[in-house]
């Protein structure tokens, strides 16, 4: 059963090394002179890049301890600043960089908000049934992830006027 949850929570690994390969198109589209990328896929790859960062900084600053921390050592709760590999489970990156390009398409794609809002589910829901997080700890990386693509979306809007 473990190995269902690890793969409903696979597609959360697609999405760095995709945004990697958009900004690297849209480099070789820019020496080549050629038009650059369109908002979609620029807002997809940024909004993914700073989930990354974000949630990098923010498991330091919490400093959660894991689920296995928690049944193997009986450490459990938010340890800020904690320096150590026990600690890192809030907010979950998996979920950041899923909800982030997720959260791009839900906007600039609406119509294909019910399949957007399954794959997030399922990442999450596969993330918690693997004893990888805690439910708060992907409601945290919807969150940053969510931030994110606003943020990104607000940045990359077509200037007015």
């Amino acid at each position: 059963m473990r190995l269902l949850f690890q793969a409903c929570a696979s597609p959360s690994l697609l999405s760095l090394p995709a945004a990697a390969l958009i900004l690297l198109w849209a480099l070789c589209q820019h020496l080549r002179g050629r038009p650059r990328p369109g908002r979609l896929w620029l807002s997809l790859a940024l909004a993914t890049l700073a989930a990354t960062a974000a949630k990098d900084e923010l498991k330091w600053i919490f400093g959660r301890a894991w689920p296995g921390t928690w049944l193997k050592y009986g450490i459990y709760g938010f340890h800020p600043f904690a320096q150590s590999i026990l600690y890192g489970a809030f907010p979950s990156g998996h979920t950041s960089y899923a909800a982030a390009p997720l959260g791009v398409l839900w906007v600039l794609r609406p119509r294909w908000r019910p399949l957007w809002g399954a794959i997030l589910l399922m990442v999450m829901a596969g993330l918690v049934c693997a004893d990888y997080h805690f439910v708060s700890d992907v409601l945290g990386g919807l969150l940053t992830g969510g931030f994110c693509a606003w943020a990104t979306l607000t940045l990359t809007e077509p200037r007015r006027g």
